[in-house]
C-alpha cells in the first residue's frame, strides 16, 4: 500500500512541477489552461518502465479514435462525451 501512495506522489509532483513552471511564467492558472495540459499530458503513453508504450488515457481504459494530441484538440467534446457514456452503459 505504501509503495503505491508513493508512486501516487510522485506523479502528483511530476504535474505540481510542470504548473508550477507554467505559473512562473503567466502568474495565472486558468482552468482552460489547466483543461489544455491536461488534455496534452494524458493521451502521451509513458517512454519507460512498467507502463511503457501507454498512455494515462488506455490505463484507465478510455478508448477514443486517436490520442494524438492535435487531433483530439481538433475534435468536437460532444463526440468524446457520446462515445465514454455509451461505453459504460455497455459494460
Amino acid at each position: 500500500m505504501l509503495r503505491d501512495t508513493f508512486r501516487a506522489s510522485s506523479a502528483v509532483e511530476c504535474m505540481n512541477s510542470v504548473l508550477r513552471m507554467q505559473q512562473s511564467r503567466h502568474r495565472q492558472m486558468t482552468q482552460p489552461m489547466l483543461d489544455l495540459k491536461r488534455l496534452y499530458w494524458n493521451p502521451h503513453p509513458f517512454g519507460s518502465g512498467p507502463r511503457k508504450d501507454l498512455c494515462p488515457y488506455q490505463r484507465l481504459g478510455l478508448k477514443l479514435t486517436s490520442y494524438d494530441f492535435w487531433e483530439l484538440l481538433r475534435s468536437d467534446p460532444t463526440e468524446w462525451t457520446q462515445q465514454l457514456s455509451t461505453e459504460g452503459n455497455t459494460e
